[in-house]
């Protein structure tokens, strides 16, 4: 009998030194958790590690034990060689000079001259065994780590882990549980399994803000018995509880609730559909405030109420209409994403209304929300 995804996992991180953990752009806490708890497991184990997101960590997760060893650019990846035949021609001297952003290399040979076709340049194996990327559905939403390494991650063995149900299984191995509550938890479980003893404090605070960010602080649908468990064995072992609440849900910027205001004073709902949404014509009120992150604050609203299952806010911006869509609990999106023909960024449905006005997308994005709702039911 073949070793399960968990059992090839624990066997690659075991006999693999080099690797790279990656996260998707704006990370929320959950794949950050993971991913971080991950870093420090392996740095324990002795294995060299790097762990990169492309886009800038949330200043509510700095906070985090390791968060500063995130980079935001894939660098050194691979070596790339130089080669010269001296097969017959002998070196008397080797030295290099960097001049105008240029590197010089100097070869003097013991007699005669070296020819141009005894000198190439090619690129050697890839400074990375394994790639292990968390939390996230597909490989596009590594923006340009991917986009800008893609032979990178076709030559290197990938390991994906991941809970949520629209991911692609892109992996060389997937370890992708749609029945846990967050991918933290699915991590927790594998360390365990790996030697428990390795988790401490700092890697349990990790672990513990994934799982809370993910559950909502054990309010939202998709808590499940098992991440209680988890959650109860991690403050056993010294996560910080009271720091994580701390940052994630009693820190709000002026920004952030004002956003949240907004949509709120003009929230509409459908008790049929368990359907939220506002919308937001003030393209210069969302200027003023949009750097504090417009799909925050609406992951804010869509978790604040149990009797929201989807929620979506309109608004303009620069003259441009856009759409967010959020969900209550953990659902299948990709047949809705490709109905309002938008795409998936950390959980959320991003997507531009075809039609002119706010009124007409509000009408005609109500409808497709519909249509999916009813194919659900069936």
């Amino acid at each position: 009998m073949g070793l399960n995804s968990q059992e090839q996992i624990k066997d690659q991180l075991s006999k693999n030194e080099t690797i790279l953990i990656c996260v998707g752009k704006n990370p929320e806490g959950d794949a950050l958790g993971s991913a971080l708890a991950l870093y420090g497991t392996l740095k324990k184990m002795g294995k060299k590690v790097d762990i990169v997101s492309p886009s800038t960590i949330s200043d509510k997760y700095v906070f985090m034990p390791e968060a500063e060893s995130i980079s935001h650019k894939l660098e050194g990846a691979r070596d790339y060689v130089f080669s010269l035949d001296i097969d017959k021609k002998k070196l008397q001297q080797l030295r290099y000079e960097v001049e105008e952003d240029k590197l010089k290399i100097f070869i003097t040979a013991k007699n005669g001259e070296i020819s141009k076709d005894r000198i190439s340049l090619e690129s050697a194996r890839f400074s990375y065994e394994l790639i292990v990327v968390l939390g996230t559905s597909d490989l596009e939403s590594l923006g340009n780590l991917y986009d800008e390494n893609s032979e990178l991650f076709y030559d290197v063995p990938v390991i994906n882990i991941d809970n949520n149900p629209s991911n692609e299984y892109f992996g060389k191995i997937n370890l992708v549980d749609v029945a846990a509550s967050s991918t933290a938890e699915i991590v927790f479980n594998l360390i365990g399994e790996m030697d428990e003893k390795l988790i401490d404090d700092k890697i349990a605070t990790d672990l513990l803000t994934g799982v809370i960010a993910a559950t909502d602080s054990f309010q939202n649908k998709n808590t499940t018995p098992k991440a209680f468990m988890a959650a109860a064995s991690l403050i056993a072992q010294g996560a910080n509880k009271q720091e994580i609440i701390r940052y994630l849900y009693k820190t709000k910027s002026v920004s952030m609730l004002k956003l949240m205001g907004k949509a709120m004073s003009g929230l509409k709902y459908n008790s049929q559909y368990k359907l939220a949404w506002s919308v937001i014509d003030d393209d210069s009120f969302i200027k003023a405030n949009a750097a504090t992150g417009i799909n925050l604050a609406i992951k804010e609203l869509a978790q604040s109420s149990p009797e929201f299952d989807l929620f979506f806010l309109l608004y303009t911006l620069d003259g441009s209409l856009k759409g967010i869509v959020n969900f209550g609990s953990k659902q299948e999106t990709s047949e809705l994403m490709e109905i309002l023909d938008g795409h998936m960024e950390e959980g959320q449905i991003i997507f531009t209304p075809q039609e002119t006005d706010l009124i007409a997308a509000e009408k005609e994005t109500l409808r497709k929300i519909k249509i999916w709702f009813d194919g659900q039911k069936q």
